[in-house]
């Protein structure tokens, strides 16, 4: 379970659908591939245009893969003063993960120490995630871009 947003005090998982969300369900089911296309493409968008900033690492994309963004996530250089920028200026930028699994709380006794995997910690304290979804306009993805590139250049 969460104490917030995004501690995991105690290990579960939810798995109940209630009435509603079997109706939103049925609803979306029919849309599920335009909406999974539409997210690859902004995806790609994005991927294209931050590709140009050294400043903004893209994860790597598997060949033979088909990535359908939930989360349009780049690790970040300054990522703290980049999110602030972002927000500041009507960006929807957010920080998803920004604790590392092994210390969580709920897995404390594992006995893993701060340092442990540094991948993990490097990971956690850049990441930073775009707005990606399929109801995205081109403008406002534009709006994103250069908002961030304003950030690195400026």
């Amino acid at each position: 379970g969460l104490s917030d947003r995004d501690t995991v005090s105690i290990l579960g998982c939810n798995s109940r659908l209630d009435t509603i969300q079997a109706v939103v369900g049925n609803w979306l089911i029919p849309q599920t591939e335009e909406i999974a296309r539409r997210r690859i493409v902004n995806a790609a968008y994005y991927d294209k245009h931050f590709s140009e900033l050294p400043q903004i690492r893209i994860p790597p994309r598997p060949v033979g893969f088909r990535i359908v963004y939930h989360l349009y996530i780049v690790f970040a250089e300054q990522r703290d003063c980049l999110l602030d920028y972002c927000i500041n200026n009507g960006i929807e930028a957010k920080v998803h993960y920004p604790i590392p699994i092994y210390r969580q709380p709920a897995l404390r006794d594992l006995g893993h120490n701060r340092g442990d995997f540094p991948v993990s910690d490097t990971h956690a304290s850049s990441i930073i995630t775009f707005p990606c979804d399929q109801h995205l306009s081109l403008e406002e993805m534009d709006c994103v871009i250069k908002t961030v590139k304003d950030f690195y250049l400026n």
